[in-house]
C-alpha cells in the first residue's frame, strides 16, 4: 500500500477510532456519574435537609479554572473567615517591604498577630489588624480589602458594608489571589494548615493537607462556615456558608469530602478520556510513516551482472554503440595534411606541390571520417564489434557532452508543484509512486494531503555539476511538514474536547458505557482540522537537498531518502 495513502487514510480515521475507545471508564461513583455539579449539590442538600436559604457554596479546580456556585451572590455572616483577606491586606505590606514581621501593630509584632488572627481566631487581634488597615475606621478597612474580594469599593453593594457579610462568589476570588500569588502573603496559607485540625472542614477529612480558615458566630442563629485551599492532586478552593443549620457540624465535614471526591472522579475521568484520546490520536502517525524517518528508504536494485564463462558464447555479441577514438583522430590527422598542403601552398607560394600527397590526404580524411561515422551506427558495425574501444563523444571533446540538466531538475519540480504526477513520476528514477496522486473520499484526510500537494516550491542553489552520465544539482524545497501537522492536529482536537467538557455534560460527551459518542468525536478533530488548515503556513519547511542525476537520452532523479521524505512532508 502506498505510503502517503496509509499516512493519509489515518487522519480521517482517527474521528472514528476515537469514537470506539473508552473516553472516561474511571470506575464510576454514583454520587457523580452523568451529573453535573450542581446535581451534585443538590443531591447534597436534600440528602442534608438544607434549604436554599440556610446555605451557599463555592468551589474553584486551581488546575483547570473550573469553577461552581450554589447561591454565588448571597451575602451571608462570614464570621473568622474575613481574617483571611485582613491578613493578605497586611502581609502584602510586608511583602513589598513596607513593614517586617516584627512590626510593632496595636503594641504586638504583626507575626504574633497573623499567628493568633488565623491559628487561634483571636478577635482582639484581628481587631488591632483591621484598625491598622481602616486607620481606625471599619468602612475604611473594608473598602482597603475589596479588590481581594473581586470588587470595586465604589460600585460594589451597598450589603459589602453591612456589617461583616461576604458572599461564595468574593470568597473564591479571595482565595484564588491567595492561592496564585502565594509569595505576596507571607505567613497566610502556613497559618491556616495549623488552624484547627480536626474541626469543621478537617472534622473527617484527612486524605489531604487543608489551609482553612473557619468561622463561627452565633447571634438570632448559628452561623458556621469554613473556606480552604485542599491539596487534593489538582487543589481545589472551596467554601462554605450555613446560617441556621442544626447539622452545620456535619454540613461542613461531609461537603468538604464531597468536594474532594467530586474533583478526584472529575480528574480520573479526564485522565482516562486523555489516555483513550492520545490512542486515538495516536492513528494519526502510522508505523509506517515513522518507519520511513527512523530507516533508509528503499533504492532500486540494480540488475545484477551475468558472471563471465570460460566458453566462447554462440550468439554473435550485441554490437555495441559509440565512438571511436582511432577513426576519429585519423580523420583529424588526414585533415591536418590537406590543411597544411593548402596552406603551405598559399602562404609559402610552392608551386610545386607534390599531387600524390595532396590527393592521399584527401583520400585519408575522408575516408578517417566515414569510418567515424559509421563507427556510431551500431547497423553498420561487423557483428562481432569493434576491434577499438567505444567511448562517448564526451570522452573525446568534453565540450561537445550532455546538456546541462538544470532544465530537467526545473521540468521535475514544475511538475510537482503543477500537481503532474504523471510527469513528476516519470522522471523520478526507482519510484513509480509516492502516493500523491492519490484521493481521500472525505474528510480530514483529503484537505492535509491537498494542502501538502500546494504547499510546494523549489529553488535551484548554484551551478550544476556534471561527470560523465552523473550529475548534481542543489535544491531548496519547501514543503508541508506532517509531523508538526500531526502534533497540532493531536493538540488541537484535545483543546476541543476539553472545551466541550466543560460545556456539555458528561452524557452529552459519553455513552453509558463510558465512551465518546462518535459524533463528539468527529467534531473534535473536524473542527481541530479547521484550525491547523487556518494556520497551514505554520507548518511549512525548507528543506536543502543535493539532488542526484543519471543521464540516459535525458536527466533522471534519483530518489534518495532525502528527496522522498522533503516530498511526502517527512
Amino acid at each position: 500500500m502506498k505510503l502517503l495513502k496509509i499516512l493519509l487514510s489515518a487522519v480521517l480515521m482517527a474521528c472514528l477510532l476515537a469514537g470506539v475507545l473508552p473516553a472516561a471508564c474511571a470506575e464510576d461513583d454514583a454520587r457523580f456519574a452523568g451529573k453535573t455539579w450542581e446535581e451534585v449539590v443538590e443531591d447534597f442538600n436534600a440528602r442534608l435537609g438544607i434549604e436554599s436559604r440556610n446555605a451557599a457554596y463555592g468551589y474553584r479546580n486551581t488546575v483547570t479554572g473550573e469553577e461552581h456556585f450554589f447561591n454565588p451572590d448571597q451575602y451571608m455572616v462570614a464570621a473568622s473567615m474575613y481574617k483571611v483577606p485582613l491578613n493578605m491586606m497586611v502581609s502584602e505590606r510586608v511583602y513589598n517591604g513596607e513593614i517586617s514581621m516584627d512590626t510593632l501593630i496595636g503594641g504586638l509584632s504583626y507575626q504574633k498577630l497573623q499567628q493568633g488572627s488565623i491559628i487561634h481566631s483571636d478577635n482582639d487581634y484581628a481587631r488591632a489588624l483591621w484598625m491598622y488597615v481602616g486607620n481606625g475606621n471599619y468602612r475604611s478597612y473594608r473598602r482597603a480589602i475589596a479588590p481581594l474580594m473581586g470588587e470595586d469599593a465604589d460600585t460594589v453593594d451597598p450589603q459589602y458594608y453591612i456589617n461583616n457579610l461576604f458572599t461564595p462568589r468574593q470568597m473564591i476570588h479571595c482565595l484564588t489571589q491567595l492561592y496564585d500569588n502565594a509569595e505576596h502573603y507571607p505567613g497566610v496559607i502556613d497559618c491556616m494548615k495549623l488552624a484547627e485540625p480536626n474541626e469543621y472542614f478537617r472534622r473527617s477529612e484527612n486524605r489531604y493537607e487543608i489551609a482553612h480558615k473557619y468561622g463561627y458566630w452565633e447571634d438570632t442563629s448559628l452561623h458556621m462556615n469554613d473556606c480552604a485551599i485542599v491539596y487534593t492532586d489538582e487543589p481545589i478552593l472551596i467554601v462554605c456558608f450555613t446560617d441556621g443549620l442544626h447539622n452545620a457540624y456535619q454540613v461542613l465535614a461531609e461537603f468538604c469530602t464531597l468536594m474532594c471526591d467530586y474533583a478526584q472522579y472529575e480528574l480520573d475521568h479526564r485522565k482516562a478520556a486523555e489516555g483513550a484520546l492520545d490512542a486515538a490520536l495516536s492513528e494519526i502517525a502510522l508505523p509506517d510513516f515513522r518507519l520511513q524517518t527512523e530507516q533508509p528508504l528503499p533504492t532500486p536494485t540494480p540488475e545484477p551482472t551475468p558472471e563471465p564463462t570460460a566458453e566462447p558464447a554462440e550468439e554473435p555479441a550485441e554490437p555495441q554503440s559509440g565512438f571511436s577514438p582511432l577513426w576519429f583522430l585519423l580523420a583529424l590527422a588526414g585533415g591536418g595534411v590537406f590543411l597544411l598542403c593548402a596552406l603551405g601552398r598559399h602562404r609559402l607560394r610552392v608551386r610545386r606541390m607534390r599531387l600524390l600527397a595532396g590527393v592521399l590526404s584527401v583520400i585519408l580524411a575522408v575516408g578517417a571520417g566515414a569510418m567515424a561515422l559509421i563507427s556510431l551506427s551500431p547497423a553498420m558495425r561487423p557483428t562481432g564489434g569493434s576491434m577499438l574501444p567505444a567511448m562517448n563523444l564526451s570522452d573525446v571533446v568534453p565540450f561537445l557532452g550532455h546538456p546541462d540538466p538544470q532544465e530537467d531538475v526545473m521540468a521535475f519540480f514544475d511538475a510537482l508543484e503543477l500537481q503532474d504526477y504523471e510527469k513528476f513520476y516519470a522522471m523520478l528514477d526507482g519510484y513509480g509512486s509516492l502516493g500523491l496522486e492519490d484521493r481521500p473520499e472525505a474528510g480530514p484526510g483529503r484537505m492535509i494531503l491537498g494542502a501538502l500537494r500546494d504547499s510546494y516550491s523549489y529553488r535551484l542553489e548554484g551551478e550544476s555539476r556534471v561527470s560523465g552520465d552523473l550529475g548534481e544539482q542543489d535544491v531548496s524545497l519547501r514543503s508541508l511538514d506532517l509531523k508538526a501537522v500531526e502534533e497540532a492536529l493531536r493538540e488541537e482536537t484535545r483543546n476541543h474536547l476539553e472545551l466541550l467538557s466543560t460545556e456539555r455534560t458528561y452524557r452529552e460527551l459519553c455513552d453509558e458505557n463510558g465512551f465518546y459518542l462518535p459524533q463528539v468525536t468527529e467534531e473534535a478533530v473536524n473542527a481541530a482540522t479547521g484550525v491547523v488548515l487556518g494556520r497551514i503556513e505554520d507548518f511549512y519547511a525548507d528543506h536543502t537537498l543535493t539532488l542526484h542525476l543519471l543521464y540516459s537520452d535525458g536527466w533522471y532523479v534519483q530518489g534518495d531518502e532525502a528527496l522522498v521524505n522533503a516530498v511526502l512532508g517527512a
